[in-house]
């Protein structure tokens, strides 16, 4: 994918990123993949986007994960209900930043909003990954749950 390097997270590339973040591929409890969509103005990081953000500084990545997850949709999940996908850097980024990715199925409809941007659902993987404007991490994101069988 164009713009996407997947990196080894013990990698020595990984360890030299100025920043981390944690973010995930959300699928609903009546299997809709749910992406939320920044409008122009949204800092630099405006259109389709996975759920998370950036890992606080003494926080592990799972820490952060949970706690945007919590921020972002209202759901209390755990580490054992993530799975991880990979961590990628992106080109516009200079390879600067590393993306820590995770996927989550909502089973148990423990979402209670989407506070951070305007929630877009999907029935499928094809439908999510034309959407308009989707990041290209999180193209990459969905073909990867997808290729691992999270998703149809």
């Amino acid at each position: 994918m164009t713009g996407i390097i997947e990196i080894n997270p013990n990698s020595p590339e990984a360890i030299a990123c100025e920043k981390r973040l944690a973010d995930c591929v959300v699928l609903t409890h009546d299997n809709k993949i749910l992406l939320q969509y920044r409008p122009a103005g949204w800092a630099n990081e405006f259109g389709m986007n996975l759920f998370g953000g950036h890992v606080d500084e003494g926080e592990t990545v799972i820490d952060g994960l949970l706690r945007e997850i919590k921020e972002e949709l209202g759901a209390s999940v755990t580490k054992d209900e993530v799975s991880f996908l990979g961590a990628v850097s992106e080109d516009f980024t200079n390879h600067k930043e590393f993306v820590h990715i995770y996927f989550w199925h909502d089973k148990d409809h423990r979402i209670t909003g989407c506070f951070e941007a305007e929630a877009r659902e999907f029935d499928t993987a094809e439908q999510a990954i034309a959407a308009p404007k989707l990041m290209a991490y999180a193209k990459w994101a969905i073909c990867k749950a997808k290729e691992l069988g999270h998703l149809d």
